[in-house]
């Protein structure tokens, strides 16, 4: 089944990350960053099934040359320089309706905002869950135009960087708003795309919590049920608290898996801040020593293994957050395919009888016969406890030379008119321990009833097929 994932973080400086870098990462392609003079390589890199730059109004610019823009036009050391969303594609469909879907998304995004979308979808890591297909969506800051000059720039800041108080002076959504429109926008879009493949599948862009997937409740079973249920007889609520309970854990699975993602996510900052830090140190160092030639080198070097090491804790950082992703869709996998378990559950739920009467006739032979003998068992149960605990209460009330004896040994001590009056405080205190009870007693009651009234029924009308049955006996009818 298809699911639902998208999420957006930016490109920042003071993170340690460089657009230049990370659309060097998710293309697999290699660029030199004419800012810091950084060679970024990952040609080298597989996974990466398709890529597709997208600019408003068709405006032709290179990769390289977009992305060396993007760096050089902020000035600031804590600049964002990119935005990123990162969506799940449906593994039902062929590469090319997902190629066709990402690209539909990323144009109208490029036309609604005025900036470059630049795309790449990357197919399931080796290791994990082989239907997690995604793409990685990198959108400048800034919009991308044509100057009077004819030159290509990235000009004022986009509509998804502005501030609140910007937003609000020009009368735009918040961001937090803005960013529910792109999500219902890629829900949208997949699902008219699936339609126009005749693949039943469709995705809700909304929170758990808005769609009511908090944890469920189960449904008391009931005499019948819980009867059944403890002589491995599998019941429709049985079946449903159980369906419950998965679904519950499921939830609670995803719960530490978000947390789980949040973590990685605040140690690969933390990690790229310290990582910034070391080169930094070690870069001073080595122009602080260029006077030796020998040991500027041997510096040089180390800082190159340090670069290269911090590079590949990024790395390893962004494919434990890929993995933590793929689990949040694969548990929300789980969860849509119990919610449609649940939803079928409930259609069943409104078909079921409402009667103790519609109940039995609905029962095979072999079920009538072990719903009879639980009614009986139930019965038998409830009377007996009742009797002892009116017997108990009766001997604790009555002194042993008072108390009244049997009359015939086939008359049971619990029959006997002096125990009666205290059947009714027997009935309280054990209704008072046990609430359900008498419900499963009545129940009981009105099923065993029932089931009489059906057999004393297909009594009669054997009764009187047989009267209608021509005679047999030919001679004796003469």
């Amino acid at each position: 089944m298809a699911i639902y994932h998208l999420s957006t973080k930016p490109v920042s400086r003071s993170s340690g990350r460089t657009a230049t870098a990370s659309i060097a990462y998710r293309a697999g392609i290699a660029i030199k960053d004419e800012r810091t003079g950084k060679e970024h390589d990952y040609t080298r890199r597989s996974g990466v099934v398709f890529t597709q730059l997208h600019t408003p109004n068709n405006l032709q610019i290179d990769r390289a040359e977009l992305w060396n823009l993007a760096e050089t036009t902020e000035k600031r050391s804590n600049s964002r320089t990119a935005r990123e969303i990162v969506v799940s594609l449906p593994y039902e469909v062929t590469g090319q309706d997902r190629s066709e879907l990402v690209n539909k998304f990323a144009k109208e995004l490029a036309d609604k905002y005025g900036v470059a979308v630049d795309v790449a979808i990357h197919t399931p890591d080796e290791e994990g869950d082989d239907r997690n297909h995604h793409a990685h969506i990198m959108l400048t800051t800034r919009k991308l135009e044509r100057l009077e000059s004819g030159k290509i720039a990235l000009t004022s800041k986009s509509q998804l960087e502005m501030s609140g108080t910007q937003l609000f002076k020009h009368d735009l959504p918040s961001a937090k708003d803005e960013l529910k429109a792109i999500r219902k926008q890629w829900a949208d879009l997949t699902n008219d795309h699936m339609k126009e493949l005749n693949i039943p599948i469709t995705i809700d862009h909304r929170s758990h919590k808005d769609r009511g997937l908090d944890q469920l409740p189960t449904q008391k079973l009931g005499w019948e049920a819980s009867a059944m249920e403890r002589n491995d007889i599998a019941t429709d609520k049985g079946d449903y608290n159980r369906m419950v309970k998965e679904y519950n854990q499921t939830l609670s699975k995803i719960a530490v898996i978000d947390k789980s993602l949040n973590d990685l996510t605040e140690q690969r900052e933390q990690s790229n801040d310290r990582a910034r830090d070391r080169i930094e140190r070690t870069i001073k160092l080595t122009e602080s020593a260029a006077y030796n030639t020998a040991w500027a080198a041997k510096r040089a070097g180390q800082v190159n293994e340090r670069v290269n090491d911090s590079q590949q804790g990024i790395e390893g950082a962004e494919r434990a957050i890929d993995a933590s992703a793929g689990a949040i869709n694969q548990a929300n996998r789980r969860i849509a395919e119990h919610q449609r378990q649940l939803e079928a559950q409930a259609e069943t739920e409104q078909a079921k009888p409402k009667t103790a009467k519609e109940f039995v006739e609905r029962l095979s032979q072999e079920q009538r016969q072990k719903v009879k003998e639980i009614s009986s068992k139930t019965i038998s149960q409830y009377t007996a406890d009742i009797n002892s605990k009116a017997v108990e209460l009766y001997e604790k009330a009555t002194p042993p030379n008072r108390r009244a004896k049997p009359l015939f040994a086939h008359y049971a001590y619990s029959d006997m008119k002096e125990v009666q009056p205290y059947k009714s405080l027997a009935q309280r205190e054990i209704h008072e321990k046990d609430p359900s009870r008498y419900k499963d007693y009545a129940n009981a009651i009105e099923v065993t009833n029932a089931m009489q009234d059906m057999e004393r029924r297909e009594g009669y009308q054997r009764q009187a097929e047989r009267i209608r049955e021509p005679s047999q006996d030919k001679g004796r009818d003469r």
